[in-house]
This record gives structure tokens, C-alpha cells and sequence, in this order.
């Protein structure tokens, strides 16, 4: 019997190429599209998510969205876990370091083999083929999956398509091209993201800075950031607009030692 194949569907910039190239027979059909949706998702997610669904429907993609059992950021049951991967600074020696990440496996990997399990109840291995949106460029990403039932493919890795080959594909289908997948107050956000998110302003700024402060205290004597400045978001991010400027970025003050990054 064949495996049962899923999409991974982020909704980011290569799961979408993966799951459009489905739609338009350019690959094999999916069983499901799944996105497991951590509550956290930047608004242009789930307005591409919003606008784009109906089409891959209409097409044959069954789309399932999945959601984690707890997806707070600070879970105080848990004595005020934090399930993301903050930056910390030991308030006492000024020694610096960063929380293990929980958030992936908790929100994403978790209710997709949640989901799995109930068209499988008892998976054999290999009996789901797993498909990710990893581009050629991110090559280093792929993974053996932790569990035998499930097979990861990579269809654009196999493909030899890069990320810039994915925005070309949907530019010359005429499809949009979406931002950029990842929770508001994610703290792998380039400083160039988190520069972008403040000017826009909103409700995604306006949480990834409630989440900053909601997580400061929970580790003492470590004091918790997203922003690896290791300072309150509202202050490590920068831009001309804070000055009474449009441009000028050059003359704004540093954003505490990471320059370039």
C-alpha cells in the first residue's frame, strides 16, 4: 500500500511552491496539507493562508489546519515554562546564553502527528511519506525523521530549486508570493526583520513586545529577551522613524553590538 503523504505546509515562501506545484499537477498528489498553526503567525501569513486556501481546494489539496494542546508562550502550570527559544542574561554574573527551543516540537510536530494518528492509528514504518518546504539553499535543514513511521522528502532540495527559484515559480504563475512564515516574536528574526515588523507597527509588533516583557522575569536570576541585544524589544530595535527620520539608517545609535548580523 502506498504511504500516506502529507505536505508540511507552513505557508512561507517553499511550502507554498511545494503545495502550488501540487495544485497545477507540476507534482504528485497529497493525501493532506497540513498547517499546524502556533496562534503566533504574523497577519500576512494568515491572510495569504485566508486568500489562497479556497484555491488549493479547488485544485484537489485538502488543506487541515492543527493547532498544539498549550500554545502559550510563558505556561504557568508548567512553572513558568518558556516554551521559546529566548536570549538570556544572568542578571547576577552578566553571563549570556539561550532557552532550548520547545516551541517547534510543541506547536508544529506534535499536532501533526496528532493528526496522523488519526488516520493511522498504529503507523508501521514508512507508512508516511513527509514532505518539507526546504529549498536548495537551506539544504542543511533536511532531516532523518525521529521516527520511524515517518519518511521526510524534499522535493525541492531534489528538485535543485533555491528559494529565489520558488518566488520565480509563483512570479511566472502569477501567484503572490507570501511573506516570510514565523511567529511575531520569534527570536531567530534577523535584525533587519525585527526593524521591518516595528515599522509596520500593529498587532504583530504590538505582541512580539507583550510576549518580550511576559517572559523577562521567569528564569531568575536570568532575565529573558527575543532580541539577542538582550534588551526590552521596544528599545534593542531602532529605525529612523523613532528619530523623526524616513531614511537615514546609518545615523541611527547601534542595536547594542550586532551590527551586520
Amino acid at each position: 500500500m502506498a504511504p500516506l503523504r502529507i505536505l508540511s505546509l507552513g505557508w512561507g515562501v517553499q511550502s507554498w511552491t511545494l503545495a502550488a506545484m501540487v495544485a497545477l499537477k507540476e507534482l504528485p498528489a497529497v493525501d493532506y496539507a497540513i498547517h499546524a498553526d502556533t496562534g503566533h503567525e504574523m497577519s500576512g501569513t494568515y491572510a495569504h493562508a485566508k486568500k489562497w486556501t479556497p484555491w488549493l481546494e479547488e485544485r484537489g489539496v485538502e488543506v487541515v489546519t492543527v493547532h498544539g494542546r498549550r500554545t502559550e508562550v510563558v505556561v504557568q502550570e508548567w512553572s513558568d515554562s518558556v516554551n521559546i527559544p529566548a536570549f538570556t542574561l544572568n542578571s547576577l554574573t552578566g553571563s549570556r546564553g539561550q532557552v532550548m527551543r520547545q516551541c517547534t516540537n510543541l506547536w508544529k510536530i506534535q499536532p501533526i502527528r496528532r493528526f496522523i494518528r488519526t488516520i493511522i492509528p498504529n503507523p508501521k514504518p514508512g507508512d508516511v511519506e513527509c514532505w518539507q518546504g526546504i529549498s536548495l539553499d537551506e539544504w542543511h535543514r533536511m532531516r532523518t525523521s525521529d521516527v520511524a513511521y515517518i519518511v521526510n522528502v524534499y522535493p525541492l532540495v531534489d528538485r535543485r530549486i533555491t528559494r529565489e527559484g520558488c518566488v520565480a515559480w509563483l512570479q511566472k504563475e502569477g501567484l503572490d508570493v507570501p511573506p516570510k512564515s514565523a511567529c511575531t516574536f520569534c527570536p531567530f528574526k534577523s535584525i533587519s526583520s525585527w526593524k521591518e515588523l516595528k515599522r509596520q507597527g500593529g498587532p504583530d509588533w504590538e505582541e512580539a513586545v507583550a510576549v518580550d516583557k511576559a517572559i523577562r522575569s521567569k528564569r531568575p536570576p536570568h532575565d529573558l529577551f527575543v532580541h539577542p541585544a538582550r534588551r526590552p524589544l521596544a528599545q534593542a530595535v531602532t529605525i529612523p522613524e523613532d528619530f523623526g527620520a524616513e531614511q537615514l539608517e546609518l545615523e541611527i545609535p547601534c542595536d547594542g553590538g550586532v551590527c551586520f548580523v
